[in-house]
């Protein structure tokens, strides 16, 4: 019988880190915070309620979600997540945009148009 030849693969491969594995992993974290009934969750939900810079926590509403982004990788850096933890914020920043739009409720355009009409309303 001819002798077969193969060549070595190696022993060990680390995953290969792509936008769809980092936006996975931040819904995971969104989720986990979002829905965490501790004072952790209610600080995350605070974060993500404003519709302008006069109703946001630290008045700039762009900076409210920053500080959501910083709790999400402090949440992914407590569960050893090392894709979320080296990733950059503005990227985190679009997978948190992106998994509050999945869900009408939480969407930016909708919410403001109905905080507008509230407020026209108790102005009459």
């Amino acid at each position: 019988m001819p002798e077969v030849t193969r060549l070595p693969i190696p022993d060990h491969l680390e995953p290969v880190a792509s936008s769809r594995s980092l936006k996975m992993a931040v819904r995971g974290h969104f989720y986990n915070l979002y829905n965490n009934r501790a004072a952790q969750g209610a600080t995350f939900r605070e974060y993500l309620k404003s519709i302008g810079n006069r109703d946001a926590v630290t008045k700039n509403r762009i900076f409210d979600r920053h500080e959501a982004v910083k709790m999400i990788k402090k949440v992914a850096e407590t569960a050893n997540d090392a894709l979320t933890v080296d990733a950059k914020d503005g990227d985190i920043y679009k997978h948190l945009v992106e998994c509050m739009r999945a869900h009408v409720e939480l969407r930016y355009k909708l919410r403001r148009a109905d905080y507008r009409r509230l407020t026209q309303q108790a102005a009459e």
